[in-house]
This record gives structure tokens, sequence and C-alpha cells, in this order.
């Protein structure tokens, strides 16, 4: 069974683990976000150990081991009762990350809408890494050279992976704008696309 699905994408800074959480909070959706799903790894299972084995090395984990950790996690929060996919929208953050994955997950996922979280001002993003560089001792989010080149990786793997999907599914909502604002965008967004309920 496909999971009817909201993709959350965004640059570095734009909020996406944020307002994937607070969309996880709304009763008929639950937030996954990849990154938290390699934080979370047990090394117990033979992808587990070998998606770790690139991590430690700093190497990103290839296409098809990512893949195949993101199935057997979902299918341990289908396990558990977590996630409900006959009720629920899965809220997905961090995957697909590039062209292969979204080929390797079209018959995973029916996507209804990929969200995108902008913001024009990329100094407004650069402000805001810098806070959080300061706040939780990120020395990566410390740099604007490092945080330009990590804008210019993003912006190429985006328009490659947002080209593999129906451009009718995007809707752009700005995140320069204050918290409420952004919420009634998004929730203006849900209401025209998946309809009033």
């Amino acid at each position: 069974m496909a999971y009817q699905t909201i993709l959350l994408f965004g640059p570095p800074g734009s909020g996406k683990g944020t307002w994937g959480d607070i969309l996880g909070k709304v009763p008929g959706f639950f937030h996954v976000s990849t990154g938290d799903m390699f934080r979370k790894l047990a090394p117990t299972s033979e992808v587990g150990q070998l998606a770790l084995s690139y991590i430690r090395r700093g190497e990103l984990v290839p296409d098809e081991h990512t893949v195949a950790l993101w199935r057997e996690y979902m299918q341990t929060l289908i396990a558990s009762g977590d996630f409900k996919p006959d009720e629920q929208h899965l809220v997905l953050d961090g995957l697909p990350r590039t062209r292969a994955q979204a080929r390797m997950v079209k018959d995973d996922l029916e996507v209804v809408l990929i969200l995108f979280l902008d913001c024009p001002d990329r100094d407004i993003l650069v402000r805001r890494l810098q806070g959080r560089a300061v706040v939780e001792g990120r020395e990566d989010d410390a740099s604007e050279e490092v945080i330009h080149n990590r804008f210019r990786v993003y912006e190429q793997q985006t328009r490659e992976i947002l080209a593999h999907y129906p451009e009718r599914l995007t809707q752009t909502v700005d995140v320069s704008q204050v918290p409420y604002k952004i919420l009634m965008d998004i929730g203006q967004v849900l209401v025209k696309r998946l309809g009033a309920g």
C-alpha cells in the first residue's frame, strides 16, 4: 500500500524540522524525518550496520541503502502502531534526496503535496543558521561560506527532485514571515490540496 504523502522541502534554515514536528502533532498526520531515522539507527540489522559504516567515515549513505533503511523504519513504525497508513498522511522530510531515490520510492509513496518552505531573502536563513550554530554548538552552521555552499548543493539537488514530480503538486510557503502567518499559510495549502475534511 502506497502511503498518502506530503513531501517537505526547504533550504537549510527554513525550519523543515520545526514545521514537520508541528504538522506531525495534528491528528491525521505523521512526521518522519530521515535525519532522526539516522540518529536513531540501531546497529542490529544488516542495513543499519551498513549505513553506520558510511556515516562513521563521514560519507553519504548510498541511495539503495537509505531507501532500504527507510522501508525497514516505516515497517517498525507501522508494527508498533505509531504510524497508521490507512488513517494518516505521512509528512516526509529528507527523502527523496536524489532523483534516483525518487524513482526508488515511487511505489511506496502516493505524493499528494510537496510543501516547499522557502525564503526569498537568503540572508535571513544565514542569520538563523548562525544563531542555531551558537545555541547548538554546530560549527558547520557558523561559517557563511559553508552555509552558501550548502544552499548551492541543496538548490541543485532540489531542482532535480522537483523535476521528477508534476509541477502542480508543489506549493510554496514563505518562511520569512512571522510563525503564526507561516502556520496559517500551511493550513490554507492543506485545505486547498486535501479538502476541508
